[in-house]
């Protein structure tokens, strides 16, 4: 027994010193452990809580955070967790002139004629490039007093120069309905079953769908085929849900007829007529650049004529899709030995006038009926919409090259005209006729008399609209014709 007690002392006393030696020698602390383990598992007795302390002390420091790494914890999720400010005020909206702003023209700079990254003035309507010190935007707001406001004309963001600070404020989203026209399913729905009547700021009431267009020079033929395209349903809807793929932050192309379309149908309007300018300056420069060397005179005939102008929209502007869709079809010559003709407008020539006087001297101006005109033809495939042109109504003499008008009247109903269709075998005996309903008659002065969604009929010059009755379509020479094939 008294050996047995001295190897105890002797395995303690060695222990005791080798915790010591580890501990001031801060060596591999995994090594320490592992031979403690082993020392425990081997000398299980009197020496296995002294080591077990040692290591559990060892253990603890390990855990123990340092106070620097915590500091540095604490202020990232600070950082991270921080509220935005909250957005300025500005002071000077009430300057805001809605009167003045008109963004139907080509948003250019005023000054340095640039079109990229243009801003409007929101006090004065004028529009200048930049933000930044030293641009046309910046300058302007330092020499004109409370000209302070200016809108981004591509994205619709409001600034406040020369603070130069973004404004957030519901106050100025009526002036963005107006550069910015949206429409849902459920509005473009709402537009082709009733009509909306709209306040301008003058305090003036204007039609939705019916507004007047801008005259603008030497192309007095635009304003009556946008007005007659723009009763085609489908085409309509195609432009006016097309604002839905579109937001704020995409270039805002003003220069295009689904632009001026959704111009035309906003409720939004701060006036009750637009301006169809950007387009035909668009128009233009794609015929210079296609044909350079065509006369500006070209040109001028070419958007002066409505028929030129309607045929030159169903090649270039409208989509191929939707001509293909609603105004394609085939004719069946039946004066030609039943020879079919794909068509996208119906060519019909008028009879020659008289060269005489009657028995009366008087120059008697000549009717026709416009089935007489139709009868030569019958429809192989019949599209939803029915182009009629009276190609012949202008004439050009190759001597003078004076233009001569033939004065010719044509009678057509307003409703239910018939037209023969053309069975597989080619003759028409037994197939029913076709019929089709009037949405918009161009006579040969450019007037556009067309058909509302709420059935009743107006008369569109340029600016002046006014409503008429069906009787009176028919009094004009009518030049261009756009009918609708009835459900039935």
């Amino acid at each position: 027994m008294p050996p047995k007690r001295k190897r105890g002392g002797a395995t303690v006393k060695a222990a005791s010193s080798k915790a010591n030696s580890i501990k001031a020698s801060g060596g591999d602390e995994d090594e320490d452990e592992d031979n403690a383990a082993d020392d425990d598992t081997t000398n299980a007795g009197v020496g296995g809580p002294k080591k077990k302390k040692i290591k559990m002390k060892n253990d603890e420091q390990n855990q123990q955070p340092t106070p620097t790494n915590n500091a540095d914890e604490t202020t990232t999720t600070e950082q991270t967790f921080t509220p935005p400010p909250p957005p300025k005020t500005c002071p000077y909206l009430s300057f805001v002139n809605r009167p003045l702003l008109d963004f139907d023209f080509e948003k250019r700079c005023s000054v340095s004629f640039a079109k990229e990254n243009c801003y409007c003035c929101l006090t004065c309507g004028h529009f200048f490039a930049g933000r930044g010190p030293k641009t046309p935007a910046y300058t302007h707001a330092l020499e004109r007093e409370n000209h302070f406001v200016f809108m981004h004309l591509e994205n619709g963001r409001a600034f406040c120069l020369p603070d130069n600070y973004e404004i957030f404020d519901a106050s100025l989203e009526d002036v963005r309905k107006v550069l910015f026209p949206r429409f849902t399913s459920e509005e473009i729905a709402r537009l082709e079953k009733e009509a909306i009547w709209s306040k301008a700021l003058d305090g003036t009431e204007y039609l939705v769908g019916v507004v007047g267009l801008n005259r603008v020079e030497n192309a007095k033929g635009v304003n009556s085929i946008v007005q007659s395209l723009a009763r085609v349903e489908k085409l309509r809807a195609h432009f006016l849900s097309a604002s839905l793929m579109n937001n704020n932050n995409n270039k805002n192309e003003n220069d295009t007829l689904q632009s001026l379309c959704q111009r035309i149908w906003n409720k939004h309007n701060f006036r009750g007529h637009t301006s169809p300018d950007s387009f035909v300056r668009k128009l233009r420069k794609q015929i210079k650049l296609v044909h350079p060397e065509k006369l500006e005179t070209d040109i001028d005939n070419l958007f002066n004529d409505p028929f030129a102008t309607l045929r030159h929209f169903l090649t270039f502007v409208v989509p191929k899709k939707y001509v293909d869709e609603l105004f394609r079809g085939e004719l069946l010559m039946l004066n030609q030995k039943n020879k079919t003709q794909p068509f996208v407008f119906v060519p019909l020539k008028l009879p020659d006038a008289p060269l005489f006087r009657d028995v009366m001297e008087k120059n008697a101006i000549p009717q026709v009926a416009l089935a007489e005109l139709l009868k030569p033809f019958a429809l192989k495939t019949a599209p939803e919409y029915l182009i009629l042109a009276f190609v012949n109504r202008f004439s050009k003499n190759q001597f003078t090259k004076e233009v001569s008008k033939n004065p010719t009247i044509v009678t057509f109903p307003v409703k239910n005209l018939k037209i023969q269709a053309s069975s597989s075998s080619g003759s028409n005996s037994n197939s029913n006729p076709f019929s089709y309903d009037l949405l918009a008659n161009v006579d040969s002065a450019g007037k556009a008399t067309v058909k509302h969604v709420d059935g009743n009929w107006y008369e569109t010059n340029d600016l002046f609209v006014n409503e008429v009755l069906a009787q009176q379509v028919t009094l004009g020479e009518t030049y261009v014709q756009i009918y609708k094939r009835a459900s039935s």
